[in-house]
């Protein structure tokens, strides 16, 4: 019986400008999304999910997000943690952000539409939300768990 490769090996230190930024790209011949995902949260459950196209990391620099890079699929939101689980054979993106991270100024994508644009630190990852979703409004949710640090509120 073979093991899996660890997701360790596939994490990438950011110096971005917050503290502790990694960012992993994990085939999707390593397994099933559901125990990646399980591995990579380590019990936080994600709390937000968006459904939009993701590319990057892209380099510093470029002005317009080429449309044929970004990828459909859903983006996952727990403390620390950005998950990007694309439909099809296209790899999974993880920003850990245990301090968060910091968002620049919007890029345009070909079609001139604004994209959700991170920094970190050596390049930006930009995520372009369904057209139903404000911009501001998906970042603004997106931060405020992303930066949750507190226990979770019993309703």
């Amino acid at each position: 019986m073979r093991r899996r490769p660890s997701l360790r090996s596939f994490r990438r230190e950011l110096t971005g400008p917050r503290p502790g930024l990694a960012f992993y790209i994990v085939p999707p011949a390593l397994g099933d999304t559901d125990e990646i995902v399980a591995e990579l949260t380590a019990g936080r459950r994600p709390r937000l999910c968006l459904i939009g196209r993701l590319c990057g990391p892209l380099p510093y620099g470029q002005d317009v997000v080429p449309e044929n890079a970004l990828h459909r699929g859903a983006l996952w939101v727990a403390p620390g943690l950005l998950m990007f689980d694309p439909r099809g054979d296209a790899e999974m993106s993880v920003l850990e952000a245990p301090y968060g991270v910091d968002a620049r100024e919007p890029m345009l994508t070909e079609a001139g539409r604004p994209v959700l644009t991170l920094d970190l630190g050596d390049g930006v990852l930009v995520f372009e939300p369904a057209p139903d979703t404000d911009l501001e409004h998906a970042w603004s949710r997106v931060r405020a768990v992303l930066e949750d640090t507190g226990p979770r509120a019993s309703a």
